[in-house]
């Protein structure tokens, strides 16, 4: 989860406004997981934002929470090291096949579900909160406390729920505070919607349904109550999903019938057909679930890191172990301090205890060690086994020196004060801000190439590289900010000025269009700005007094107008690339578009 720096709202990952009062959260990416700070090298003093350097978690049964980023241009990060968890695998790239990326794999596992004290928290693995049809493009929104749909061609929304408010005494705010709201899946085919309806106050979790969006006269049908979270399979066939009573079920929608598969369930992975599901117990057993029984895979685990195709890769009493479903156990490593990054491949990066803490690489059938007196790593690419850390010269030695992986071979750093980098997904770039001004608010952004097992010399990019973003587009474009002032500044991608004034936390990218989507003359208060879009270096004023844009994949742009904080309604817009398009008036805010 993350929390809206203005009104303290928690949120699911991957949002991109806050849906109570409309703060821009677009830049502010799900947190990989809890991270320790390294001891401070040579560079000048930096603070560390609460979201990017949570402390670290030893392995526990826990799903972690996380901080969210004040809403200012934060100081340059700190060394990282990730806690063992669920989180090290992500099964989709961001935008991965839902939109005109890259071919699904069928055999990947898509979720996450942890449980805590009844609680369970959702970690989301795409950036999205929902997942739509290729190439389909919609507005789902909310007006007079009711969820709307629009095709984007005909005149008039349609209506899908009911009465979302069932007594009717929950008005716009106190709807936006809740966050089941948001999770509305639309299947891949743009046929059927799954939605929560009938909401009432003292509910903790969702009423769900699901209707036809062409036959709307018909009554929706309902598949459970008390839904904490659920997943749909691409299919649209099946909907597995865990109550507030932690018991965990799969309904069949053509059958119109559910089963349920366990109880007491802490986290679970979903297979993404929706055949499979690799669950754990509050009590620890490790089981895997096929529609027609359960298998018990193993007892008193503490946590599922990973599960890809037939293997899972779990941690047991500080020992770090992977398992094909068909055969025994394999023991990875004892003494597990922290699960950096376990790959598809069956790669993995993970620092042991052993007095200090080391770190080592494993190639999927042993283990090499790669450093001692491990400090924390900074970037790590998320498709090739790259790493970029700190080492310290000794365990109690204050000084550290940057180092970069790749797989067991280690690449000194030049740059001492590196604590704002990335990656490309392929490991073959990595982009790091180094060379700090005294207040660690600025540095020269570094480009160095890696080839084979090797780094390149760092080549210096840019300079006055504010460290409040660094990131690599889809289209491995590394993009960033120059002279940050109060949340905004000057936006850079490949050395070339996109903007001035842009709001940091306000910046959207379409790959298949090459457009930036971003906010200029941001307006806190107000929580409005001037919404442009961008390519090709030419950028066009969209409207003023604008929030909440969203960028579709077609490079079409959704946003609202004269958003009144007071009522929580403004005007829904359309931007297609010439004169924006008014859909509907009214509108509490956009809940999602694929």
């Amino acid at each position: 989860m993350i929390v809206c720096p203005k009104c303290g709202k928690e949120l699911a990952d991957g949002t991109k406004f806050c849906s109570k009062c409309g703060t821009a959260l677009a830049s502010v990416a799900a947190p990989e997981a809890p991270k320790e700070e390294a001891p401070k090298a040579e560079a000048p003093k930096a603070e560390t934002p609460k979201a990017e350097a949570p402390k670290v978690e030893e392995p526990k049964t826990e799903a972690p929470k996380e901080e969210a980023p004040k809403a200012e241009a934060p100081k340059a990060e700190a060394p990282k090291e990730e806690a063992p968890k669920a989180e090290e695998v992500k099964t989709d790239a961001p935008k991965d096949g839902a939109d005109g990326g890259e071919k699904k794999d069928s055999k990947k596992w898509l979720k996450y579900v942890g449980i805590c004290a009844a609680v369970l928290v959702l970690l989301f693995l795409v950036t999205s909160l929902f997942s739509g049809g290729k190439g389909k493009h919609y507005a789902l929104y909310l007006k007079d406390k009711e969820i709307m749909y629009s095709d984007l061609k005909s005149k008039s929304p349609k209506q899908v729920t009911a009465k979302l408010s069932k007594e009717g005494n929950l008005d716009n705010e106190d709807l936006l505070g809740e966050s089941d709201i948001y999770e509305c899946v639309l299947a891949k085919d743009g046929k059927t919607i799954f939605f929560p309806d009938k909401k009432e106050r003292s509910d903790d979790g969702t009423t769900l349904y699901f209707r036809n969006l062409a036959k709307l006269k018909k009554d929706p049908v309902k598949v459970d109550s008390s839904i904490r979270t659920y997943y749909v399979n691409d299919a649209a066939t099946l909907v597995t999903y865990v109550k507030t009573s932690n018991d965990l079920y799969q309904y069949n929608v053509k059958k119109e019938e559910k089963e349920k598969i366990a109880s007491e369930i802490s986290d679970f992975r979903v297979s993404e057909d929706g055949s499979k599901v690799v669950y754990r117990k509050s009590s620890g057993e490790l089981y895997l679930w096929n529609k027609k029984d359960s298998e018990k895979l193993d007892g008193d685990i503490q946590r599922i890191n990973a599960v890809y195709d037939k293997m899972v890769y779990y941690t047991k009493d500080g020992t770090l172990y992977k398992k094909q479903f068909t055969k025994d156990k394999e023991k990875i490593a004892s003494d597990i301090a922290s699960v950096i990054k376990i790959y598809e491949s069956g790669e993995v990066y993970y620092a042991k205890n052993d007095g200090s803490k080391i770190l080592y690489y494993y190639d999927g059938k042993e283990s090499a060690k790669v450093a001692e007196n491990y400090a924390g790593y900074f970037a790590v690419a998320s498709k090739s086994a790259v790493l970029a850390y700190y080492a310290k010269e000794s365990e109690n030695s204050s000084k550290a020196t940057a180092y970069v992986a790749v797989k067991k071979n280690v690449n000194e750093l030049e740059q001492t004060d590196s604590q704002n980098a990335a990656f490309t997904e392929d490991g073959k770039v990595l982009y790091l801000i180094a060379d700090l001004t005294k207040s660690g608010d600025e540095g020269d952004l570094y480009r160095i190439a890696i080839s084979g097992n090797k780094i390149g010399k760092a080549e210096k990019y840019d300079g006055d590289v504010s460290t409040s973003s660094l990131t690599i587009n889809e289209n491995k474009q590394v993009v960033y900010f120059k002279d940050v002032k109060k949340g905004s500044g000057e936006l850079y991608c490949d050395k070339k000025k996109i903007d001035t004034d842009v709001y940091v936390y306000g910046v959207d990218y379409c790959k298949e269009t090459k457009q930036f989507l971003y906010l200029t003359d941001y307006a806190n208060g107000k929580l409005v700005g001037t919404l442009k879009i961008s390519k090709g270096g030419k950028a066009k004023k969209i409207a003023d007094d604008a929030t909440m844009p969203v960028l579709l994949p077609n490079g079409y742009v959704l946003y609202l107008s004269d958003y009144s904080t007071k009522y929580y309604k403004g005007d829904l817009y359309l931007y297609k690339g010439g004169k924006p398009v008014k859909l509907d008036e009214e509108v509490s805010v956009i809940l999602s578009v694929n």
